[in-house]
């Protein structure tokens, strides 16, 4: 062979070998590239389940009670028990108010039924809630039921008077209305709660202004200034006490 070609045959495989060489560590390099990236993702990934499996075992129970707290709230109790059955005037016939014409017609004939004349029980004559035989609120039992009487204002220990001559039939202390005193007179009957103090037994004969007892608490009212509840009925019925105030003036 001659040199010349000789010469390009060296340097025909020293270019092939180049090649090799070039595409092995290319080769080499792309796989030790894989490799880490293959290594990093392992690792983070692993790293992820670790932090995820801390956090599962450090999370607390959604019910589980938090310790630790030093203060305290005080929950504000009622110092009487309100008992399940409400007060007689507010029975379930009695939840559904008749209408406007209905209410103003029965309060017309019973205040027409009779010759009842009342004075006002209080010194300050301030009326806090009105005789209503529809639905109102009453904070202290959280209901709304109708209010058949009428809640004179005062002072603790205010005086109450008879709002009509009479004789004292009842006085008895009841969970809802606390002490109460009742002054009937012809087919007429005052009844009288909240009292803090009674001044009267069943049986005395009264005239109108004469003190039967002081202001005290009602209960079912407790949460309402201080006052007096007072219901009259008529044949049983019950009519508003301030269409009765003042008849003779």
């Amino acid at each position: 062979m001659s040199d010349y070609n000789n010469r390009k045959y060296r340097r025909k495989r020293r270019s092939r070998n180049e090649k090799i060489g070039f595409y092995t560590a290319l080769s080499i390099c792309l796989i030790a590239i894989c490799m880490a990236v293959y290594s990093t993702y392992n690792t983070l990934s692993n790293s992820d389940v670790s932090i995820l499996q801390q956090n599962a075992t450090e999370a607390k129970p959604v019910n589980e009670v938090v310790t630790g707290v030093q203060e305290t709230i005080e929950v504000p109790t009622l110092n009487f028990e309100i008992p399940t059955v409400l007060p007689d005037e507010t029975t379930v016939e009695e939840t559904v108010a008749p209408s406007t014409a209905d209410n103003s017609m029965t309060a017309l004939q019973t205040m027409l039924s009779t010759e009842l004349t009342l004075t006002y029980p209080l010194k300050s004559n301030n009326v806090i809630r009105e005789y209503n035989e529809k639905s109102v609120y009453f904070k202290t039992l959280n209901v709304w039921k109708p209010h058949k009487a009428v809640d004179f204002a005062g002072e603790l220990g205010d005086e109450v008077c008879s709002m009509s001559n009479g004789a004292v039939t009842k006085v008895y202390e009841d969970a809802m209305y606390g002490k109460t005193v009742e002054i009937s007179i012809n087919d007429a009957v005052c009844i009288y709660s909240g009292l803090g103090s009674v001044n009267v037994k069943e049986g005395d004969s009264v005239e109108a202004g004469a003190k039967i007892g002081v202001i005290g608490t009602a209960p079912f009212e407790a949460t309402d200034e201080n006052h007096i509840h007072v219901q009259v009925k008529i044949n049983g019925k019950y009519s508003d006490p301030l269409s009765f105030i003042g008849n003779n003036e």
